[in-house]
């Protein structure tokens, strides 16, 4: 046998460590590549922490309602504007399972001031006009419905009113809307949340409200009807 051409290798040696840099630079290759493709369907969280933060990042105030702890936040940028204890709050239907962002849709009763024209020109001999007296908080109700565009309804009533007639009331309305809500579930997938709060403060929240800002319902420990 010819020694040359026992000695003949169609596959020349490799120099010590070159197939380490091929293997790195195969991973990383590949590595840049997952990363493009996970970046451009990013994967949403529902932990309500991470949900906030992008809630934060717009210039738009929203809403927290914590039915755990019982508050409503009204926040913008994150920084907390004001509190609105809850006496209560109850599930109509099966209630979220986890942390929601909901988007404003309507309000009703749908209350919004009234537009002030400008002066016209009278004759002095004319009778003064009354001027428009503008909207304030107190001229808010305080009972209810903000509904959202997630097919999720907020019914918001008072806790209590100062005379016992106008508690009486405040049952049998309360009553009706639960069992026009508890119909509303009928077959659908529609859910709805009762907030009780102080006359005052869901006056204020109704103001606070205006669609079509967000608003992250955190669910607790929900009570049933």
């Amino acid at each position: 046998m010819n020694p040359l051409k026992a000695s003949f290798n169609p596959w020349p040696l490799q120099p010590p460590g070159s197939s380490l840099v091929v293997t790195i630079l195969f991973t990383l290759v590949l590595g840049e590549a997952c990363s493009s493709q996970s970046g451009a369907q990013p994967k949403t969280s529902s932990h309500p922490v991470e949900q906030e933060l992008q809630m934060a990042q717009t210039k738009s105030l929203y809403v927290i309602v914590d039915t755990d702890k019982n508050i409503v936040l009204l926040k913008a940028r994150g920084i907390p504007l004001r509190t609105f204890p809850l006496t209560g709050a109850e599930w109509i239907g099966d209630p979220l399972s986890h942390s929601t962002v909901l988007h404003l849709k309507t309000k009703d009763p749908s209350v919004s001031p009234l537009p002030i024209s400008p002066p016209s020109d009278s004759s002095p001999d004319s009778p003064p006009v009354d001027p428009i007296t503008p909207l304030t908080v107190n001229n808010m109700p305080n009972r209810y419905e903000l509904a959202f565009q997630e097919s999720v309804t907020i019914l918001v009533q008072p806790s209590h009113l100062p005379s016992f007639w106008a508690n009486m009331g405040h049952q049998i309305a309360g009553w009706g809307r639960r069992v026009t809500a508890r119909i509303g579930t009928w077959g659908g997938s529609h859910q709805y949340l009762v907030l009780s709060l102080d006359p005052v403060e869901a006056q204020a929240l109704y103001w606070a409200a205006i669609p079509p800002m967000t608003c992250l319902v955190i669910p607790g420990n929900p009570t049933a009807p």
